[in-house]
């Protein structure tokens, strides 16, 4: 199996001291990272990279060396490399993006849960919902805490849910945007679109992923039930 995670060496200033620190940086699992990202979600980010992390920008809009030709080659190998999905009774290599009705496969979602209740089980977290959110599996490609949780990707997490990529989740934050727990259940199935409306007064700009088909139903009310109360 290719592009299951790995880590990746970054160094961090301190905003107040300016100490420098070499931490490593969880690089999360590329083989679902169709599951999450439409194309052009992808492409964005290979071309503008995370500036605060050791993803560096490669298309040339953004700064990096890859052509508008190369940066769509590598989407397409990409694509080559997702996990199989269940449901689908077509498929284009391993993942077929007009197959909306497509799944991880059980016997993964079933390797997830079971990380989860492990977890939960160790006394590392307190419900499956706190460990979903925070779960480590594929470096953190199934996690919520990576972009929600600042210092979660270099094991030096802060508060947790209080924001980083995305935005801070505590205080009842979350409650306010989404008064309906299942509009936020719908939302975080299928994330955020670019310029549309979210939640009570939320605009998408399309880098809330999609977690409805790595996720069950009732494994997503699961997490949505522990960030409502943070």
């Amino acid at each position: 199996m290719k592009a299951t995670g790995g880590v990746a060496s970054y160094a961090i200033t301190d905003p107040k001291t300016s100490e420098v620190k070499a931490v490593s940086w969880k690089a999360p699992a590329l083989n679902t990272v169709m599951y999450r990202y439409s194309d052009e979600e992808v492409r964005f980010i290979l071309n503008y990279g995370r500036p605060f992390s050791p993803m560096s920008a490669w298309g040339t809009i953004g700064g990096g060396p890859m052509t508008d030709q190369s940066i769509q080659t590598l989407i397409d190998y990409l694509k080559s490399i997702q996990i199989p999905q269940e449901n689908c009774t077509e498929t284009r290599g391993a993942y077929n993006p007009t197959c909306t009705d497509g799944k991880l496969p059980e016997e993964k979602n079933k390797e997830i849960e079971a990380e989860a209740k492990r977890l939960v089980d160790n006394g590392t977290y307190a419900s499956m919902g706190e460990a979903y959110f925070n779960l480590d599996l594929g470096s953190g490609a199934y996690s919520c805490a990576r972009c929600h949780t600042k210092g979660w990707s270099y094991n030096d997490p802060q508060v947790t849910g209080g924001g980083a990529l995305g935005p801070n989740l505590t205080g009842g934050s979350s409650v306010r945007q989404f008064p309906s727990q299942q509009d936020m259940i719908t939302f975080i199935s299928g994330g955020s679109e670019l310029g549309k409306k979210y939640g009570a007064q939320g605009q998408g700009s399309g880098r809330m992923p999609a977690f409805g088909q790595l996720y069950t139903q009732d494994q997503i009310r699961q997490i949505v039930e522990y960030v409502r109360s943070l």
